[in-house]
């Protein structure tokens, strides 16, 4: 269907036969053009709030409904396993003209790309143990010990967390990138070179050596994880290794080999890893066709591994009969929540990308407040405490350690907080900060919201129970693909905001260069600033900050 009537009559046929929880499934035209596309290739840009898992749903709906594929000919790729099972759920209540798509209650047509690869190495080779988390990060430090001792260097703790955290970042990066000791001759020749041009730089001498200790860390990390242990990273390259053998062979599986439709979640968190297995897999089904849905204005996960050139260049990637469906309509937010998001990535990120288009006729709610400007009586906190006090001493309770000045600070935020709740306490809040330590000595976010939660219920603003069901707080990151009548942004101040991470262009060999860090911050914040739904609050010592 190409036309703009077929459009429509497509359109009206979800609308009349196709029904979740007793609702009619209705798509705009934007949504209809995606989920019944032919394409071989397909990426479908989705703003924030356009209904992207509503269109994948919509798809599979489609594509079974009209017999253009089985259930079992489609495999849909999320990126953690609650949307996966978010999805199938969908799909297991999706009815049409009445009718279930599936014959019984389960389906499991959504998987991640890491259960996908543990269940093909698992049928391959049984004996295999993947590497836990935990057991991941105490091999780390283990091999960290040893190189430091091994080089009679000793570091405080501090300079051992920093380099800690760095050789951690190193090995997700080069793992991803370069996976087994197969890759190690490549890496290590990009490493030399870039150690070669940059040796006469004496401000390079630091980085230089965070790339020799992260190396020398790589090689040994590799020889300790030998079979039958596996990490996630070595897991997706055996998967991948095992799909092309069998395609070389002609051995896939038919669970595969008739694969209709790949169809791929968060595309903007994109990886080499999971484009090899994409890759792979369409050896085995060359008839396969590539669904792809994300927003590269929310592609934040550089630091584990994405790449959202992947994203950006899919034509590139994927040329074959390729085409890129926007899917620009935000439904979640009011208009001026939209508006000033989309100008702020225009201004910021790409003045000639797609904005979105705010569905709600409601204008919402965007405030932008100074909590220094907050009225605070300090000379409470020494008479009953009964007044402000009560701030600073709920501060000050979750403090690491004793400091007036930081705890004032952080009162007086808490004031603020606690002022814009209190104005509307049935709603639902979402507090979100950049990172899980706030700028206040010794006050973490999560102490900050202990101090929030203790606050309200004194005060009789919310109950404990209302408490845990109103309010979140989290980091940026955390919050991807959560929505909140309010949103709060914390600390939103241009040195926090928009600060240079010290780390984040010690490793050019994987592209972390400055405008890439700089990208990121704005997709970051872009993120941010569209989970709200009604109102936004910037509580900020800088009314300038989006400009």
């Amino acid at each position: 269907m190409t036309t703009g009537e077929s459009l429509q009559e497509a359109q009206a046929w979800f609308a009349q036969h196709v029904s979740l929880n007793g609702q009619a499934y209705t798509l705009d035209l934007d949504q209809t053009r995606a989920a019944i596309d032919s394409h071989f290739n397909t990426l479908v840009t989705a703003r924030a709030g356009s209904g992207k898992t509503r269109v994948i749903v919509a798809k599979v709906a489609y594509l079974v409904a009209h017999r253009l594929a089985k259930l079992s000919e489609i495999m849909i790729f999320m990126f953690n396993r609650t949307a996966a099972d978010e999805v199938n759920q969908r799909i297991a209540d999706i009815l049409i003209d009445g009718h279930s798509l599936v014959k019984g209650k389960t389906v499991h047509v959504a998987s991640t790309f890491h259960k996908f690869a543990y269940d093909l190495v698992k049928q391959t080779d049984g004996n295999f143990q993947l590497l836990s988390e935990t057991e991941h990060d105490l091999l780390i430090r283990r091999l960290l010990r040893q190189t430091l001792l091994a080089q009679h260097q000793r570091l405080n703790k501090r300079a051992y967390l920093e380099l800690l955290s760095i050789v951690n970042s190193f090995i997700t990066r080069a793992g991803q990138k370069y996976p087994g000791c197969a890759h190690l001759p490549e890496l290590k020749h990009e490493i030399e070179s870039y150690i070669s041009e940059h040796r006469r730089d004496p401000s390079y001498r630091a980085n230089i050596n965070y790339h020799k200790v992260s190396f020398q860390i790589y090689q040994s990390y590799l020889d300790a994880v030998q079979p039958p242990k596996i990490d996630f990273n070595l897991l997706m390259a055996r998967a991948t290794a095992i799909l092309n053998q069998k395609a070389t062979s002609s051995d896939c599986p038919a669970s595969l080999s008739h694969l209709k439709f790949i169809m791929i979640d968060e595309y903007q968190d994109f990886s080499y890893l999971f484009y090899a297995l994409v890759c792979a897999l369409r050896r085995c089904s060359p008839a396969a066709k590539l669904f792809a849905v994300g927003d590269d204005w929310q592609a934040i996960n550089r630091f584990a591994g994405s790449d959202v050139s992947y994203f950006i260049d899919f034509a590139r990637f994927f040329p074959q009969d390729s085409i890129n469906i926007p899917l620009a309509t935000n439904y979640r937010s009011c208009r001026r929540i939209v508006e000033n998001a989309n100008q702020y990535m225009l201004q910021h990120y790409d003045s000639k990308a797609l904005p979105a288009i705010p569905f709600q006729k409601q204008s919402g709610k965007i405030i932008f407040k100074n909590p220094n400007r907050t009225r605070f009586d300090l000379s409470d906190i020494y008479e009953d405490g009964l007044g402000d006090g009560r701030y600073y001493h709920a501060v000050a309770n979750v403090q690491d350690e004793p400091d007036l000045k930081a705890a004032g600070a952080a009162a007086r935020l808490l004031k603020s907080v606690t002022k814009i709740i209190a104005h509307r306490p049935e709603m639902h809040y979402l507090l979100l900060h950049r990172h899980n330590f706030m700028s206040y000595k010794g006050i973490s976010l999560a102490g900050f919201t202990t101090a929030l939660r203790d606050t309200l219920i004194k005060q009789g603003i919310m109950s404990d129970a209302d408490f845990t069901q109103r309010v979140r707080s989290m980091t940026m990151h955390k919050s991807k693909g959560l929505e909140s009548e309010v949103v709060i942004l914390l600390e939103m101040n241009r040195d926090l905001i928009h600060a240079h991470h010290p780390h984040a262009t010690i490793f050019e060999i994987f592209g972390d260069t400055e405008p890439a860090e700089n990208a990121d911050r704005h997709r970051l914040l872009y993120v941010a600033l569209t989970r709200a739904k009604k109102r936004l609050f910037l509580l900020t010592n800088d009314p300038d900050i989006l400009a």
